[in-house]
């Protein structure tokens, strides 16, 4: 199970939603057929000859051709036929959950899914699988949810069939072996360990286990290792006899959804699926349960109108939990979207745009889950300082704008607004960058909707059921809620003999019943100027697309290279869509950004550009068109992209913001909320926080988490004075770097980029401190050392260490009461050519694998366990990473080092055969195309902003894959692995990290933020090889 945040998609910016939860989208009943009448009539031949004659309904711009087939067995097949996909994709829903966990092993279902891909009878390597993927260039993963579990692959062509079926004995007669039993159970407790300090799993546990005891709502869904075995084993209970009989009362054909995505014909897919699965017998498997007869609350129950209050070491968090009607079977009305699009309205008038000028919170999200079980409705919210103060004023805003909404009535001529938009979002959606993801969403799909459905379930409204929306509507009510407020350490919030404990996250929280007075007010708030959102006002209309002489060009041409502008053009690059995408580099010097204070200005830039645009920019985003901006150390990154008709009116809209300072209190509540956020250290994993530590100490013009807090809570240097002198030197000689890629013609791109640039360029006003202001940043860097600032003229290169001997960095968990350790290991390579890069890619998918099953799976470190290549900065690497409890880093780093040191005779006695395949998966990727406009910008933009312009790039490594051998291979391996050896040790929480004294063959770091290397400390150079 996973939680997202809000999102703001390609169709109307419906909330994002549990994993666990249909993924509920967009709102239209077509009018029309969605596929042409030829392809109708050639499908229904095939599906004539197939022996089914359902049609998946689809958009206009897709290309694939679609089948749906029932075994014998009963098993349901979807087959995709895609004359663009460069591998083989498949993936398998499983009608089963958490939610079908025995009381006695809670977790069950998750640690099934752990076992599955362990052995089979026919295949009983354990590593099979997954050895027989990574040769053939593919991966596998899984997931389980309350109601389903889904797992799925992606692979080279030329192995798809051998590991196809290798898929299929999975489901047909798994292993379960013993041994792997007791490794595996350790895993999925590693998993759950590394989930415990994160507030939002610990508050989704919370407010679910609240429900009624009957309702499998209830229930510790993850499982750990007392639940799955200890606890068991205590009455006499065996997890593996456990195991066996959860696969065979449920893992049953008439419960199993397949889908396989290949560039093969209809008919040869499914014969490749009756080869394989052909075996698989006719189950006894009842239908899926249903569960939403059992009220998961309810007042007689006792268990709404309640408050949570739990302390968190994270950032602050109000949320709210609703039950809600049961939405089983109501795919084709979604009648959820209304609520969505509610929610998602963030221009005048809404909830979000209130919360914002109030200052209470800057950010929520909505998350729905819809199951077997019922539907739960959960609104979250960050909070800032004064929201943490005032948060009872949230709660009546929420219900004031609820209560406008209901009075309002359910809008019709809204709800057609939105069928029409979503008609053009449905019709020219680009392709998924991941087959893979494509084929896991149908999987994940079949199970609730019709097949001739799949795509368009929670896409399009097919009916229209006013009646279940006013029942969603009336359900968001003060009286069928519970609260959960997350605020304060546990230190702070502690009430002895009021102290509640969760034992499956181990936290203390306290409960108390909502006072009466305030559900009164909430239930009679009005006002305040919330109103109901209006409807889409940039519906796209006109969608012909631009002419051009080369239809798909690779390479961009440039249209003007002028005094301040360079700008750069694609085209339509073979994508037949009425889209586009500008992205933009506004340049300015290294050293404007060179100090944490700076740095600091520069995101709360970014912050304050976003929060004066909110609102006047919601009614293009709300249609599918957006920007986005981002600071970087050397200019600031600004891209707008979507439905081509208006992407100039929201340039015009965002462009003259971008140089303008904010009035002083928006700049002190965006200092604030950004306080808030750099003091929430479980935003972060512990390897992530070991990563930090490395890149702090090895990159120069780094600054850590703790630098960057201190600097945002120094009010004189991160101040409205200092953000106009920041502007003006960002904005004093502006230079801007334009690709446009999609339906602009050169002529729009032109009139685009130099309106763009001047706009930019006109003269900026500090006012009286103009003059002055900068002077505040030069005093603090004079005071409090090199960290802060550096003189305008540098250039400022963020070089990374060239280590001159081995180095240590020793730092404790900075997450309270963590037990996870990490450990990262890092070999350096060096300034890596085109060949190296292919080399390296090769050693990554090589390593890959063996790293996790000694590490992981054989030594059982932890859940977190990664062998790979990377860049890292100008730089190749090679690292192992590994996040657990189990061992000390101390230990940890042996088995890395003996794990790297064994890892040597892979590349000596590796077949040519497997050489060569590896080296074909390779190219495979090399070859494959971009898959949309936005990857089509990616793999060109790169090479703009960093100027290196190395635009032939696939290409030649193409060529250059050819020369590589194997004794090359093993010496780049060997080189890399043979240098100074960089390891950070993360120590957790009753893991004391001791003392380590630095020699002259290592040297040890244990404060990251005083580390002050020599001057002529060698480092690695800054450059490009595009050879």
């Amino acid at each position: 199970m996973k939680l997202s945040s809000a999102w703001r998609g390609s169709t109307l910016r419906l909330a994002a939603l549990l994993l666990v939860s249909y993924v509920d989208g967009a709102f239209l009943r077509p009018q029309r057929s969605l596929i042409t009448t030829r392809e109708a009539q050639d499908d229904a031949q095939i599906g004539n000859e197939m022996g089914d004659s359902i049609h998946v309904r689809k958009p206009k711009m897709d290309q694939r051709r679609y089948r749906h087939h029932t075994l014998t067995s009963g098993l349901r097949v979807l087959l995709v036929e895609d004359p663009h996909t460069q591998k083989s994709s498949y993936a398998m829903a499983v009608e089963v959950g958490s939610l079908e966990d025995p009381p006695d092993f809670q977790g069950l279902a998750h640690f099934c899914e752990h076992m599955v891909f362990l052995g089979s009878q026919k295949y009983p390597g354990e590593d099979e699988f997954s050895d027989k993927l990574a040769v053939y260039g593919g991966s596998n993963n899984a997931y389980t949810a309350s109601d389903q579990t889904v797992y799925f692959a992606e692979v080279d062509d030329k192995g798809f069939e051998e590991t196809f079926d290798i898929f299929a004995q999975f489901f047909i007669e798994p292993l379960f072996a013993p041994k792997m039993v007791d490794k595996e159970v350790n895993a999925v407790d590693s998993e759950h360990r590394k989930n415990m300090a994160d507030a939002s799993w610990r508050l989704i546990h919370l407010m679910k286990s609240q429900s009624n005891p009957q309702s499998p709502v209830s229930k510790f869904s993850t499982g750990n290792l007392e639940t799955l075995k200890l606890e068991p084993e205590k009455a006499g209970k065996s997890l593996p006899k456990a195991l066996q009989q959860f696969h065979q009362e449920h893992y049953c054909p008439s419960r199993m959804h397949l889908v396989i995505m290949r560039n093969a014909s209809l008919e040869e897919q499914l014969q490749t699926v009756e080869k394989s699965f052909g075996v698989l017998r006719a189950g006894t498997c009842p239908p899926r349960p249903v569960y939403d007869h059992i009220p998961m609350f309810s007042r007689n129950l006792g268990n709404l109108g309640r408050r949570f209050n739990v302390p968190t070491d994270g950032a602050p968090q109000l949320w709210l939990m609703f039950p809600m009607p049961s939405l089983l079977g109501t795919y084709k009305a979604v009648p959820e979207a209304y609520i969505n699009y509610a929610l998602s309205h963030y221009g005048p008038g809404g909830l979000k745009a209130l919360l914002k000028h109030e200052d209470l919170s800057l950010h929520y999200s909505t998350m729905l889950e819809a199951t077997p079980a019922g539907t739960m409705l959960f609104l979250v919210f960050s909070l800032t300082s004064k929201g943490v103060a005032e948060s009872d004023r949230i709660i009546d805003y929420a219900f004031a704008y609820f209560n406008a909404i209901k009075s309002h009535g359910v809008d019709q001529a809204l709800i057609q607004k939105m069928q029409s938009l979503n008609q053009v979002m449905f019709d020219y959606q680009e392709r998924s960058t991941s087959d893979s993801s494509v084929v896991t969403g149908l999987a994940g799909a079949l199970p609730k909707v019709a097949p001739e459905d799949v795509l368009t379930g929670g896409a399009l409204i097919d009916e229209v059921n006013l009646s279940l929306t006013r029942a969603l509507l009336d359900a968001v009510h003060p009286r069928n809620m519970n609260v959960a407020w997350s605020v304060g350490s546990a230190d702070e919030r502690a009430q002895p003999g009021h102290l509640r404990h969760d034992r499956y996250y181990d936290f203390n929280y306290t409960e108390e019943p909502l006072k009466e007075e305030l559900l009164q007010l909430w239930e009679r708030a009005q006002g305040f100027g919330l109103e109901h959102p209006p409807s889409p006002a940039y519906v796209p209309e006109k969608l012909e697309l631009i002419k051009e002489q080369r239809p798909t060009r690779t390479s961009p041409e440039k249209l003007e290279e002028a005094q301040g502008l360079q700008l750069w053009w694609l085209g339509l690059g073979g994508f037949k869509v009425p889209k586009a995408q500008v992205q933009m580099k506004l340049k300015f010097p290294r050293a404007v950004l060179s100090s944490p204070a700076r740095a600091v200005l520069g995101a709360l830039h970014v912050r304050l550009v976003n929060m004066a645009l909110e609102e006047p920019s919601d009614a293009f985003q709300m249609c599918g068109v957006s920007y986005s901006l981002s600071s970087g150390s050397n200019g600031l990154s600004l891209t707008f992209s979507g439905f081509n008709e208006h992407l100039l009116a929201l340039a015009r809209l965002v462009l003259p913001r971008l140089s303008r300072a904010a009035d002083s209190a928006a700049f002190e509540m965006a200092r604030r909320q950004l306080i808030l956020e750099l003091q929430d250290v479980t935003s972060q994993q512990p390897y992530q926080h070991a990563l930090e530590a490395l890149e702090v100490v090895t990159v120069q013009h780094t600054f850590s988490r703790d630098t960057m807090l201190r600097a945002a809570q120094d009010e004189w240097a991160v101040s409205p004075t200092e953000h106009e002198a920041m502007l003006d030197e960002m904005f004093a000689e502006p230079e801007l770097l334009v690709l446009v890629t999609g339906n602009i013609d050169q002529a729009q791109a032109k009139t685009f980029a130099r309106e763009s640039l001047q706009v930019l360029s006109a003269a900026r006003h500090s006012g009286f401190w103009g003059p002055v202001a900068g002077l505040w940043d030069r005093f603090y860097s004079f005071l409090f050392g090199s960290g802060l600032a550096a003189p305008r003229s540098s250039k400022l290169e963020p070089l990374v260490l060239n280590l001159p001997k081995a180095l240590e960095i020793r730092v404790a968990n900075p997450i309270p009461q963590d037990v996870n350790s990490a450990t990262v290991a890092s070999y350096q390579f060096g300034v890596p050519s085109l060949s190296d890069r292919l080399r390296f890619s090769l050693i990554s998918q090589i390593i890959d694998r063996p790293v996790f099953q000694t590490l992981r799976t054989e030594q059982q470190l932890g859940y977190v366990v990664f062998g790979f290549a990377a860049v890292h900065v100008d730089i190749l690497e090679v690292r192992v990473l590994v996040q657990g409890f189990q061992e000390s880093p101390d230990v940890v780093e042996g088995l890395i080092e003996s794990t790297v040191y064994n890892l040597t005779h892979l590349f000596e006695e590796m077949s040519d055969d497997e050489f060569r395949q590896r080296k074909e998966s390779l190219a495979v990727s090399l070859r494959t195309p971009p898959a949309n406009l936005g990857e089509l910008a990616g793999r060109v933009w790169p090479q703009i902003w960093d100027e290196t312009y190395c635009f032939d790039k696939n290409a030649k490594e193409l060529h250059l894959l050819e020369a590589i051998s194997k004794p090359s291979l093993l010496e780049a391996w060997q080189e890399a692995t043979g240098a100074k050896r960089l390891t950070v040790k993360l120590f957790g929480a009753g893991t004391a990290p001791g003392k380590a004294v630095s020699s002259e063959e290592l040297e040890v770091i244990s404060d990251v933020e005083h580390v002050a290397f020599a001057e002529d400390v060698p480092r690695w150079p800054h450059r490009y090889l595009c050879k």
